[in-house]
């Protein structure tokens, strides 16, 4: 092989592997207490966005990781619409908690 054909197979394993690896066929975020609260085959933010800006609305600290491992993905775990309504339920209790105390003249 000459240097040009050395060249060509290694630009096109290359673009194989980074396409290959842009489809994750697994998406799972994780708390910073690492504990699992979603897993899915459907990114739960949008990959268009820099992750760092996306995942943290998820919760703060999280992490995302995706790999190409379907076989773990087949169970899927969605906990964050009841950890959003649980963290909305708590600030509504800890601001009538706030009005209750303030004292009424």
């Amino acid at each position: 092989m000459t240097a040009v054909q050395n060249l060509r197979a290694i630009t096109l394993l290359a673009a194989c592997a980074l396409a290959q690896a842009a489809s994750a066929a697994c998406y799972s975020v994780y708390t910073p207490e690492q504990e699992l609260i979603y897993r899915s085959n459907r990114p739960p933010v949008d990959l268009t966005l820099p992750l760092h800006q996306t995942v943290d609305k998820i919760e703060r600290g999280a992490t995302m990781v995706f790999t190409l491992d379907e076989f773990n993905c087949i169970t899927e775990i969605n906990l964050l619409a009841e950890r959003e309504q649980l963290a909305r339920a708590r600030q509504e209790r800890q601001r009538d908690l706030g009005r209750s105390s303030t004292p009424r003249s």
